[in-house]
């Protein structure tokens, strides 16, 4: 149950964060197109980003970075060896990453009507 309740409190806390710190901030939203997230959804599945699609997109993928970061954090907490669940957590951390990104970029490039390169 503790496990749980810092998995919620991980989750509201880091959107919270992303929410407050970027996408309601017009300067910083502006700048976010150059980001390392958004310019691999980019090159990958060649996206178009714009002023009217980029609240939208920024907004899941800050909801695909608090999940991720939420559930490795989730994994860490399951073992009492602090350095093994680091080292247990890396692997659904990256696939949980390949995953995720990958549905975003698949979806808004269908969306868009392009054809994703893979």
């Amino acid at each position: 149950m503790k496990e749980l309740i810092i998995y919620l409190i991980t989750f509201f806390v880091s959107y919270l964060f992303y929410v407050v710190f970027v996408l309601c901030r017009s300067n910083v939203l502006k700048k976010y197109p150059s980001g390392k997230e958004m310019r691999y959804l980019q090159i990958k599945y060649k996206l178009k980003i714009n002023d009217k699609n980029i609240k939208i997109i920024a907004n899941k993928i800050f909801l695909a970075n608090s999940f991720i970061l939420a559930t490795t954090v989730y994994i860490v907490c399951l073992f009492d060896n602090f350095i093994l669940g680091l080292v247990v957590s890396l692997i659904p951390l990256i696939l949980l990453i390949l995953i995720l990104y990958h549905i975003i970029g698949t979806y808004y490039s269908k969306k868009q009507g392009g054809k994703k390169n893979v």
